[in-house]
């Protein structure tokens, strides 16, 4: 069983995970610069990570995630691309905004709501309608409910 984690630990092992496939590494300085926090912060997550044995780092070296912390790291990964798939490819978002909303959104959604979210994105996007472009059509509808709500 994973350990409970909060929002913020799950951001850490999201910034590794992405650092370590991104860069080969992660280092102490780069998670703090890719979440946006002070290196004495990581050093103190880092510190949790390790009591829970998702972390390892020798001192003053690279950070890697242990076996349970890559499974807990990769279904933060996970949801994080499904929300963001569907926020931008269903709901038209732009990439940086979906990318932001995503990561507010992974820490409190639900398995159930999760699975439905990539389902529904997975109908939308397939073959299973022929010609018709789901999101485009959204899109469209969305710009004339914007024009008709601002008249």
């Amino acid at each position: 069983m994973e350990p409970e984690l909060s929002a913020q630990m799950e951001d850490y092992l999201e910034a590794i995970e992405n650092l370590c496939r991104d860069d080969g590494v992660a280092r102490v300085r780069d998670i703090a610069r890719r979440i946006e926090v002070s290196t004495a912060s990581v050093v103190g997550a880092i510190r949790t990570l390790k009591e829970k044995g998702l972390a390892d780092q020798e001192p003053y070296g690279y950070v890697r995630l242990t076996e349970a912390g890559g499974r807990a790291a990769a279904s933060v990964v996970h949801r994080h691309e499904v929300l963001q798939g569907f926020l931008e490819d269903v709901l038209g978002l732009d990439p940086e905004a979906a990318s932001e909303d995503a990561c507010r959104i992974e820490h409190a959604v639900s398995p159930e709501t999760l699975g439905r979210l990539g389902a529904m994105a997975e109908f939308l996007l397939g073959d299973a309608h022929g010609d018709l472009d789901w999101p485009g059509e959204f899109r469209k509808f969305f710009v004339s409910r914007k024009r008709r709500k601002k008249a």
